[in-house]
């Protein structure tokens, strides 16, 4: 890394640590995953002119992806951010104009690498500044993909909205399953929630609103 890509790279560091809330070795990595990323799908401003050309999909939700944010300006609010958990330091960075895509991951031995490099410094710290001097080859690999994106993943305003026939809550973006000819959403077709349903639809306790 020369010293216009450190002094960039240093100054993104500081804006994500100053998001995140505090500065760790996870915030290095993915600084530098972000920065690799945009690289090799030839995004070079992605705050300004890029913006509406970039998608990224990141594996996990730890620190590196609050660094991701910061780098890529990818929000999930905004659709540019997919967030697909499998618990990898990975992340896929697409340009919709080009259709170009890759996968960055982060090399499993990187952390060994990192403690033969400092052995006097503790685990984090030796990660915390050997990744900010190693190599991109010493702590990623990358990966050319294809990714099939609907027009329902993409940016933009709603491309679909149903009304779920069990439970009557509203589905946007296409995301309803079709049984029997009903329009029905992922819980009440699978059963599948993240939560334990304790009671039935209510009002608020109190009515917080803001006037």
């Amino acid at each position: 890394m020369n010293m216009e890509k450190y002094k960039e790279f240093a100054q993104l560091l500081d804006k994500a640590a100053a998001f995140h809330g505090h500065l760790c070795a996870g915030q290095v990595i993915g600084v530098r995953i972000a920065m690799l990323g945009l690289r090799e799908i030839g995004i070079s401003d992605p705050l300004g002119e890029d913006r509406k050309k970039l998608i990224v999909f990141v594996e996990i939700d730890r620190c590196a992806t609050d660094a991701i944010m910061t780098v890529t300006g990818s929000r999930v609010g905004r659709r540019s951010l997919k967030i697909v958990d499998n618990g990898k330091m990975a992340a896929t960075f697409i340009n919709i104009e080009t259709d170009k895509a890759v996968r960055i991951v982060s090399l499993r031995n990187a952390r060994e690498k990192a403690a033969a490099r400092y052995p006097e410094l503790s685990d984090s710290a030796a990660q915390m500044q050997a990744y900010r001097e190693m190599p991109d080859i010493d702590l990623f690999s990358v990966q050319d993909v294809s990714v099939a994106l609907k027009p329902e993943d993409m940016p933009g305003r709603p491309t679909g909205r149903a009304r779920c026939e069990i439970c009557g809550e509203t589905i946007l973006d296409k995301r309803d399953i079709q049984q029997n000819g009903k329009a029905l959403c992922r819980p009440c077709a699978t059963g599948n929630t993240y939560y334990t349903v304790q009671s039935p639809l209510r009002p608020p306790l109190q009515d917080g609103g803001p006037l």
